[in-house]
């Protein structure tokens, strides 16, 4: 599993010829994450070019098939959606290095 640390130690060592330390690389991969997430709150979609898109759909209110606590509706709500790129899913399916 690769945590946000690992990410940010990752990011570091690639770009580490460059001289940007930790801390900076660090606050870069924080705001990456919290873009994304703003974005997707505001139902917007999110391309990263030969990654993948984001996007939300809207999930309609149900009736819960489990009533936890009383509650045996589930509200209308988004979900969110990855859709990973050909070269991304290629590169999954066949284990190799992009």
């Amino acid at each position: 599993m690769i945590k946000k640390a690992s990410l940010t130690q990752v990011i570091n060592q690639s770009i580490k010829i460059r001289g940007i330390p930790v801390r900076e690389a660090s606050a870069c991969v924080e705001a990456i994450f919290n873009t994304i997430a703003e974005a997707l709150s505001r139902g917007e979609r999110i391309e990263l070019r030969g990654f993948g898109s984001f996007s939300v759909k809207e999930v309609k209110a149900r009736k819960s098939p489990i009533a936890l606590n009383g509650n045996d509706v589930v509200p209308a709500h988004g979900r969110i959606i990855f859709k990973p790129y050909d070269k991304l899913r290629r590169a999954v399916w066949n284990n190799i290095k992009l």
